[in-house]
């Protein structure tokens, strides 16, 4: 029992700590605007931004791993309730890890030099057109897993609050699955409640009492 406590301990500083990075990731993209389409526009977009970007790569990469204890202890508290949504709903989650790291990857094509390999813009709007479009697929699966999660969250120990703001994170998701038809501020905001549900389960989870039932 004391191994499997320390797993759900773990996993909820982990919800927290991962929620914290997703959110300051955001605050760094806040200021910049949408890429623009003229080439000399883009690149000058690029070398002023730089740093934002950079920086947000950096933050994603802890954030997206934080997830693999996160869902570890979420699905060992909700499989005890409802193994099927249990199932599903970890499973969505930790598909998003490799999508991440792959946007890590891909972000970084934008603001890291490789060899000294120099990207025209017509490459530069390829990285940038695959980056929104694997932040796409990432909050739509975000999504759905949140959904299905919360479902079994309502029955479990960790709580309704943490369902009801599960279910209405879940459908913002959705809504900031399209960014470039959204300003910043409104996906700041989304992040927002996307960071308060992570850290309210995570929260749930360092309670001694969720893990013993």
């Amino acid at each position: 029992m004391k191994s499997k406590m320390g797993v759900i301990q773990l996993g909820g500083i982990a919800c927290i700590l991962s929620g914290i990075l997703f959110l300051a990731q955001q605050l760094f993209l806040l200021p910049v605007p949408h890429p623009p389409a003229p080439d000399g526009e883009l690149l000058a977009w690029l070398a002023e931004w730089k740093l934002q970007l950079s920086m947000a790569d950096e933050l994603l990469v802890f954030a997206a791993l934080l997830l693999i204890p996160a869902v570890v202890a979420i699905y060992r508290v909700l499989a005890k309730t409802d193994l099927i949504k249990a199932l599903l709903g970890c499973g969505l989650l930790a598909l998003n890890i490799p999508v991440y790291m792959i946007l890590v990857v891909v972000l970084g094509r934008l603001v890291y030099p490789v060899y000294d390999i120099e990207l025209s813009p017509e490459s530069y709007r390829l990285v940038l057109s695959l980056y929104y479009g694997g932040l796409h697929l990432a909050f739509l699966i975000f999504g759905l897993a949140i959904i299905l999660l919360s479902f079994a969250i309502r029955k479990s120990p960790i709580g309704k609050p943490a369902a009801y703001l599960g279910f209405l994170t879940g459908v913002l998701a959705f809504a900031s699955a399209y960014p470039w038809l959204m300003g910043n501020g409104a996906v700041l905001a989304i992040q927002l409640v996307f960071t308060a549900w992570l850290m309210l389960v995570g929260i749930r989870l360092l309670d001694r009492k969720v893990g013993n039932v």
